[in-house]
């Protein structure tokens, strides 16, 4: 972040927003009406941007659950600071962990299983075509 004047965090925290905002709401509203169609409008700007290209909506699906699991794989595989670690001036290399080793197993079984889930959505879109 201070390397890029916040750029960087801008780039790789916005994606990490805008998708679990949006997930929160298509699966809050598939399971407060009893469906499962619901499109929110990051999945929507997607399917856009895939027609725009000259592809069709399903080819938006499948960058967005691809885009999905990306930051998933992204979420658990970077850096973040050891419980417990302190700092007298600056933190080191040695402060830091992968954010998967600082999850539980239920919490890695349960982000595992939802990116199956989500790949599943992948071929499922994918024999659309």
């Amino acid at each position: 972040c201070k390397l890029s004047l916040g750029l960087g965090c801008t780039l790789g925290g916005l994606p990490l927003i805008l998708h679990g905002a949006n997930n929160i709401y298509e699966n809050g509203r598939n399971i407060a009406t009893g469906r499962n169609d619901t499109i929110g409008p990051v999945r929507k700007g997607y399917q856009r941007i895939a027609e725009i290209a000259g592809g069709r909506a399903s080819q938006g699906n499948i960058g967005y659950g691809a885009v999905d699991i990306g930051l998933s794989a992204f979420g658990m595989s970077h850096m973040i600071l050891k419980t417990g670690t302190w700092r007298l001036f600056r933190y080191i290399e040695a402060d830091k962990i992968r954010a998967y080793r600082e999850m539980g197993k239920g919490s890695i079984m349960f982000e595992v299983g939802i990116d199956m889930m989500t790949g599943e959505q992948i071929l499922v879109e994918w024999e659309k075509q």
